[in-house]
Parts: C-alpha cells; structure tokens; sequence
C-alpha cells in the first residue's frame, strides 16, 4: 500500500499544504517545509492545513493519465451519478465518464489512469492528510480553535471512508456487513508503515460512526462559528453522517443526523429555484458545505462545469442529459424543476440536455461546488419519518419542498402510507416512501454522492432508457481494487481480495 497511499504522505503535508491554496478566503501554510510540531502549535496554521485538505478535493488529476476526468469529489459525483437510470449522455465524446455510462471500466484496473486508481487514490490521500491533523489531537484539542480544526478532520475522514465504501464494497448492509470492507489507517504514514487488509465492512463502518462522533464532538467542544462555507462545521458534519446512516440502513441514526443538520442558525430548508440559479453560487442560503474556487484556481478543462454546462467545453460534444422517464414522467407538468433541461434533437432522436449545472462566469470558468443542500436533509428526514411510520409528519416534510418547487398543488393523497419501496424504478410512485425517494431522485440529480448510494442501500435494479439494466446491487457497481495496490501492500492478495 505504500506506493498508493502514502506516495504524497511521505514528503510529509507540510510541503503539500504550502502550496495547496492561495486565496484570501483559504489561507494556507506559508511557503516552505514547516514540521508537523510548529504546524500544530498553532491552531490557525493547523487550520492552514486543513485548507489544504479542501483545495485537494477539487483538483483536477488523481491518476496518471485522463486527468480530466478526475476533478477530485465532483468528479467522484459524477461517475456515481451516471451509473444510475437518471443521468445520460447523448454522445461519447472523447469518452471521458462515457465508459462509466456504459459499464465498460472494469479493465482499467491495472492501469494507473484508470477510474479505480483515480478513486482510491483520491480517497486514501485525503485520509493521509486528515491523519496527520487527528495524530496532533493532544495538542489541538487545548483550544476552540484546534478542536475546530480536529473536527473538519474528523469528518473529512470519516467522509473519505464511506466514500470508498460506495466505491469498493457491495452495497445493502444489513445484508452484506461481513463482506470485505478496505483498509483502515487512522495514523499519519510514510514509506515504512505496513499495509493493512481489508477488514469487514462492518468494521469499516464502526470506524466511519466513531469518527464522525468524534468531530461533532470536536466541534461542540470548539463552540465556534464556522469560518468559511467552504470548511465543515458541526451542522455540515451531522449531514454527512446523516448520508453515511442511510448507507447502513440506520434510519434512526440518519434522522437525528438530519434533524441536528438542520438546527443550523440561519438556513434556509428549501432555496427557491431563483435563488438556487444555476447551482453555482455557495452563499445561496440553504447551502451546508461548498467550495468557493478561487479565479486563479478554476480550470476550463477537466473542471465540473466543463462537463455539465452546454457552453462549457465538453459540455456541448458529449452532453450530460436527464433520462427520459425522469424528465417525462417523473416530472409533473407544473414541476418547475422541468426548467433543468432542454430538449434537443439529434437526427430523428431527441435528448434533455442538462442546464442545471452552469458556469457562474464562463469566460473565467468560475463556479462554485455544492456538496451538501438542507433540502437533501429534509428528504432525509421525510424518508426516516415514513419508515419510523410517522407518515403525517412525512407528508407535511414535502409540503415544504413542493411549496418551492411546483407551481399549484401536487396531490399525494392517493399514495399508500407505507414504507414498502416499489421495485420498478420507472413506475408512478404507489406509496408514500415511493414518492420520497422520486422526489430525492429530481432534487438531488447529479448531486451529492450521486443516484447509485441510494440504489446499493434500496437493493434496487433498472431497466434505463438506453437499454441498459441493472440488478438490483449489480457488481458492475463496484469498483475493483486498482492492482497499484496490490504491487504495494502485501497484506493484500490479488486472488482472495479482489472484488
């Protein structure tokens, strides 16, 4: 493992976060190789690292080849999204995300431009680097300041974690807990630290639980308000939690997450779609964790926007589309959230071309990256309210949302109420857990961690527009693990470990 995990830990993060970020929001450690000790002395230098951190999760690479492919977490929601029966493509283009579209990956996994390697390497260097700052907790933890920072890494670990979950593991946990999970490393690294194996993911997830606990508790102790949207805070942590608990199946944990999610001062639950735009701009005020990318760091190439918006580049030669039954049927007529796409034709064919992603500035190719809405929250929290067989309080949770986003009344009266989820994803909602989860599926579309997570925990297949079927927890959903890791970490063998 020591090749793929530790490759960027090993010159130590010091010199990583130098020059990781440079903007005035997002001040980062001063030029130069500071050790670990003079770093975490200083609380607002701690946080300096951790900044670095954030620059990281929106950064074009992570493998050795199709870079462009690989903007860091966008890039991770992507690929998780058009894996689902919601999200096409009307072309190939050059073929960047299109092979994921199609299932057609899963060799690329020896090589290091591969979608496995890109993925893992993200995941495990973002854990490398929140490692260093949990290894200072002793002296961190002595402040509000330090335990701010203690609790965005914390999180950013625990986030990382359940990300490679959704990645290499089989989905429906209840079902599934003893099957192999990934190696866990929760001490900074270096060229001689021994490889792991794979544990269970059950242990991965008893893992995932205590650190998320540990940052909400970091960040109760620390009592401070957050510093920039582009920082978790306690409330931004609780939602991430929120979406890891629904992964487990854990409705009771997801809705007290939810709910503690939304005590944040000042959101707003459900943004207006005026105010929402073109789902650029992170002071909209239902917005819980974003990054603000600085001028100097957005990219016209490889960059989210570059793939979604129409006029962005790639945009336009391999358009991202709304799946027709999504488009046509799971929207109403007075959905107003029909206004995400437009209709083209190509030849005797037609598609929905995507315009909810846009480019705030597309001379610049500026634009900011949401990753986490209230309005996610408040779905979440319907969905637990209806399982915990609280149906009133679930239907009154949607009334706040389609206040926002139909234009006259949506009448669910006839909708069971019940918590039996239909198996035919391209059907009209029969009970009330049906029509939360289309509702997530509209809201949430290319959002987030994407539509497969909530496929892998429902156990659900498809049939999708283009012919394209899925069984319900498919292994083509998984990811296998790249043979990087193999060459490196002997506690790992390529013919029992390999998904």
């Amino acid at each position: 493992m020591k090749k793929t995990i530790y490759k960027l830990a090993a010159a130590c993060m010091c010199v990583l976060f130098a020059s990781a970020c440079t903007s005035d929001a997002l001040d980062t450690a001063p030029a130069g190789q500071l050790p670990g000790d003079v770093i975490f002395s200083d609380p607002d230098k701690a946080q300096s690292a951790v900044n670095g951190i954030y620059r990281l999760m929106y950064s074009n690479g992570w493998s050795n080849g199709w870079e462009h492919e690989n903007p860091g977490l966008a890039g991770f929601t992507i690929v998780r999204s058009i894996m689902g029966e919601d999200h096409s493509m009307a072309a190939q283009g050059q073929g960047w995300f299109y092979f994921d579209y199609v299932f057609n990956v899963a060799s690329d996994w020896t090589s290091t431009a591969g979608r496995q390697y890109a993925t893992w390497n993200l995941f495990y260097t973002l854990i490398s680097q929140a490692n260093y700052v949990t290894d200072h907790y002793d002296t961190l933890s002595e402040s509000p300041k330090g335990n701010y920072v203690l609790g965005q890494a914390y999180a950013i670990r625990a986030f990382s974690y359940y990300c490679l979950y959704e990645s290499f593991c089989q989905g429906n946990y209840t079902a599934n807990k003893d099957y192999p999970g990934v190696p866990v490393y929760t001490t900074g690294t270096n060229n001689n630290t021994k490889g792991v194996g794979r544990g269970t993911i059950e242990d991965l997830f008893v893992q995932i639980n205590k650190d998320f606990q540990a940052s909400v508790d970091c960040f109760e102790a620390a009592n401070v308000e957050q510093e920039s949207i582009t920082n978790i805070d306690g409330y931004a942590a609780y939602a991430l939690w929120a979406r890891a608990s629904l992964g487990q199946q854990n409705y009771e944990q997801a809705r007290y997450c939810a709910e503690e999610a939304l005590k944040k001062p000042g959101l707003t639950r459900v943004a207006t779609l005026a105010e929402l735009g073109n789902f650029n701009t992170a002071s909209v005020s239902d917005v819980m964790w974003a990054f603000e990318v600085p001028t100097d760091q957005a990219s016209p190439y490889g960059g989210f926007f570059s793939h979604l918006d129409e006029d962005g580049g790639y945009g336009s030669r391999a358009p991202m589309c709304i799946d027709y039954w999504l488009y046509e049927d799971g929207m109403a007529d007075n959905d107003l959230r029909r206004g995400w796409a437009k209709r083209k034709t190509s030849g005797r064919s037609y598609f929905y071309q995507q315009t909810k992603f846009r480019y705030k500035n597309l001379a610049t190719a500026e634009g900011d990256l949401i990753n986490i809405r209230a309005e996610e929250m408040l779905l979440t929290l319907a969905e637990c309210e209806c399982r915990a067989g609280n149906y009133t309080v679930a239907r009154e949770l949607l009334g706040e949302l389609y206040a926002q986003r139909y234009d006259g009344e949506r009448d669910i009266e006839s909708l069971v109420d019940s918590s039996t989820v239909s198996l035919d994803t391209a059907s009209d909602p029969v009970t009330l857990i049906d029509e939360i989860l289309l509702q997530r599926r509209i809201e949430l579309w290319c959002e987030g961690m994407g539509r497969v997570p909530d496929l892998r925990r429902l156990n659900l297949g498809y049939y999708r527009s283009d012919g394209t079927e899925m069984r319900p927890n498919d292994q083509s959903f998984i990811l296998y693990i790249p043979q990087a890791e193999f060459d490196s970490n002997p506690a790992l063998d390529l013919a029992v470990d390999q998904n």
